[in-house]
């Protein structure tokens, strides 16, 4: 059976003379940014729905063309949309603005907005902070110019002003959308902004019941675009779906056990120091240095932990206050090659805040096993130390053998801007290895100005050059993740706001068919096990499994919920992991209204979570009717309950030779992935020599501070 993934590209068609025929479309653009006379317009008129489509630019589609007063600040004009194309209109400004009218209610009718993009609120979503301002976070639901819808977290502070220039907002509870407001009203307002620092998030993904799904990224994107499906049906020549493509390859490498990290440093001494002078990074240190001298694992390593004043010889961790923070000093230090050190902030890996005593920091760890080795930033920081000792070596040590040496037929180029006009430039920074496994680094800074320079720095920064859109901006290189050289051939590995995109209506049909507080007639389910009672095949454990569960449904109150039946059908030994009730629950969720036990978290081939484990290689269709090569990175284990993160797809784009070549190039990169890197107990998700020239190049902006972007010190 193929296997398809699903992505957030939106597949869709707009009828564009259905549109022209019910609406009118006025093009806005904004001088001298002069917000608060395009605001005035605004609240004076009711348009149907508007959005910006550029930087001062907006379009506007209203049901009666209205009466506006001139303003020498705005430019106001009426276009056709047989003629969009000259204006800079494309397909998603069309079908953002049908995205804007809708809510996120299940069902939810169509409302008119005066909001350029859609923010999706939810009710628990608001907080009261520490100085009695409200505070609430909103999903931000953008069609991008890929065609890609985008879910983006945003953060949003009461004010107490009223102000015509700035984009103030108010919450409409009723649609839970947070709305523009273009004139003074009754409070509260927000502004946006995260003016406290809360870690606002909503979860890509709840399994957990059909309520959290539906709060969470794909259970609201899945509504949004049912409403709009039903609600604008007139204006789609076709549906607005997720796009679908085959997974042509897949790799399925299980990676060790987290705490075999600690093999890598056995025997070694391990060094916790803290800045000097500080209350709050010394009670770190020492919260930490307890911790670990109290590891079974550790100890079992033979590893000796030293809490000292200095870095020593060795392995170190240097506890240091956030620069950014506002501390007076940077007391970071560089790693020497007789001294490896890894740096932990009080802000970060503390999860210290303004206004605490003390930094609680304390282990995180599951299940029976409470040995801090096992903690997963504590994992982390031990694998970061093995990538800067192998870096301080420069010999490749930490990966295994047989991967290292696959490794060495390949080369690495990391690039990074360094500043815009007049001059925009770019460091490009090369990994190469020799027969013994050691790095070789090599770096030069290539101007965008002049890419005619025969060298190899310039050759590759011009090839990047002409693939890329908006080439001298840094955003658009900061997508550059990296190129791989094999064989003569070079590659392109670039980040996209293109993510997998799970099943929603599966998801949530699969979830309300295991909900365990529904309430069940145990006449209707036997009626209905009576019935499905034909289609089993002749398989004895099922149908054994089947009888069972009928028996027991036949003891059962005359109502009950489905979490009863659960703990009844186990007392008869009918739990899920058994064979035959695996089959029954199947067999159930595919015919029945109910099922104790849902497919979601196990590996099946039309699994609607597909893309979200292992690694794998699609090819999508773009705009020109061509096929890009992607590669998704998802999880190494059993999915959970609650995943936080979305899958992004990356672009594996030929410089030199053919597309061809990406099938060949696919396994050797997904080999260089599988290793434990970046987040303990997952893949990488760009090939593994990319760390060390991410640690190396982070190490030279330490030594050098010409190298740092003066608005992005690291």
């Amino acid at each position: 059976m193929q296997t398809m993934v699903q992505t957030t590209k939106l597949d869709y068609g707009i009828n564009m003379l259905q549109l022209q025929a019910d609406f009118h479309f006025l093009l806005v653009k904004v001088a001298n940014n002069a917000y608060a006379s395009y605001n005035r317009l605004i609240g004076s008129c009711m348009p149907q729905a508007l959005t910006a489509i550029g930087k001062g630019k907006y379009l506007l589609m209203f049901k009666e063309l209205p009466m506006l007063s001139h303003d020498d600040n705005l430019n106001v004009r009426e276009i056709l949309l047989e003629n969009k194309s000259q204006f800079r209109i494309f397909p998603n400004h069309l079908l953002q603005l049908l995205v804007n009218e809708q809510t996120a209610n299940s069902p939810g009718l169509s409302e008119a907005s005066k909001t350029p993009e859609l923010l999706v609120v939810k009710e628990n979503w608001c907080q009261q902070c520490s100085d009695m301002r409200l505070q609430c976070f909103a999903i931000n639901v953008k069609v991008n110019w890929e065609q890609d819808l985008e879910l983006r977290v945003q953060t949003y502070t009461e004010t107490a002003e009223f102000k015509w220039d700035k984009p103030i907002y108010k919450i409409d509870a009723e649609h839970e959308r947070l709305v523009r407001c273009y004139q003074p009203t009754n409070g509260p307002y927000f502004v946006r902004g995260n003016r406290k620092r809360n870690r606002n998030s909503v979860e890509f993904l709840s399994l957990q019941d059909e309520s959290s799904f539906l709060q969470s990224k794909v259970g609201i994107a899945q509504t949004v675009l049912n409403n709009l499906n039903r609600n604008e049906k007139a204006y789609l020549t076709r549906p607005v779906t997720f796009h679908k493509s085959l997974v042509e390859q897949y790799s399925r490498t299980k990676l060790n056990e987290t705490q075999a990290i600690w093999k890598q440093i056995a025997g070694s001494q391990l060094t916790i120091y803290a800045q000097p002078d500080d209350k709050l990074s010394t009670g770190l240190a020492d919260r930490m240095a307890i911790e670990l001298m109290k590891s079974y694992i550790v100890k079992e390593s033979k590893i000796q932990i030293k809490r000292m004043s200095k870095a020593q010889s060795g392995l170190n961790i240097q506890v240091i206050r956030d620069e950014r923070e506002g501390t007076a000093k940077d007391y970071y230090e560089i790693s020497a090659k007789d001294q490896i050190i890894q740096h932990v902030t009080v802000e970060k890996f503390g999860n210290y805040r303004n206004g605490d005593e003390e930094v609680r920091w304390k282990p995180s760890v599951t299940g029976k096993d409470k040995d801090p080795g096992r903690d997963v930033s504590i994992i982390k920081l031990i694998q970061e130390l093995c990538i800067k000792r192998d870096l301080a070596r420069k010999r490749l040590e930490f990966v295994e053998e047989a991967l290292a040496i696959k490794t060495l037929a390949f080369s690495f180029y990391y690039f990074y801007f360094l500043h815009e006009s007049p001059d925009p430039e770019v460091m490009v920074i090369k990994l190469s290895f020799t027969s013994k496994k050691e790095m070789v680094f090599s770096k030069k800074k290539v101007s965008l100005n002049w890419l005619e320079q025969d060298d190899e720095f310039t050759r590759v920064c011009q090839l990047v050059f002409f693939s890329i859109f908006s080439a001298k901006k840094q955003f658009a290189w900061d997508s550059v993740e990296c190129i791989v050289e094999f064989e003569g051939n070079q590659v392109l590995i670039q980040q996209l706001n293109r993510t997998v995109m799970p099943d929603g209506d599966r998801i949530r049909k699969q979830l309300s068919l295991n909900n365990p507080k529904r309430i069940l007639s145990r006449e209707k389910i036997l009626n209905e096990l009576n019935k499905l009672r034909s289609l089993i095949s002749d398989n004895e454990q099922l149908a054994a499994a089947y009888k069972i569960l009928q028996q027991v449904i036949v003891g059962m109150p005359v109502s009950f919920t489905l979490k009863e039946l659960d703990t009844a059908a186990r007392a008869q030994d009918l739990t899920p992991r058994k064979n035959g009730m695996k089959q029954v629950n199947r067999f159930l969720e595919a015919n029945a209204s109910f099922t104790l036990k849902t497919t979601l978290q196990r590996e099946m081939p039309n699994s609607p979570l597909t893309g979200m484990k292992w690694i794998g290689l699609t090819r999508i269709e773009d705009s020109n009717l061509g096929f890009n090569a992607f590669y998704f990175v998802g999880s190494s284990r059993s999915l959970q309950t609650r995943i936080p993160r979305a899958v992004t797809l990356r672009r594996l784009l030929p410089l030199t030779g053919d597309d061809e070549m990406i099938d060949n190039l696919f396994p050797k990169l997904a080999a260089m992935m599988s290793v434990e890197f970046v987040r303990s107990g997952q893949y990488t998700v760009v090939p593994y020599p990319v760390k060390y020239l991410r640690e190396f190049w982070l190490s030279e902006q330490r030594k050098y501070p010409e190298y740092r972007r003066s608005k992005n010190r690291q």
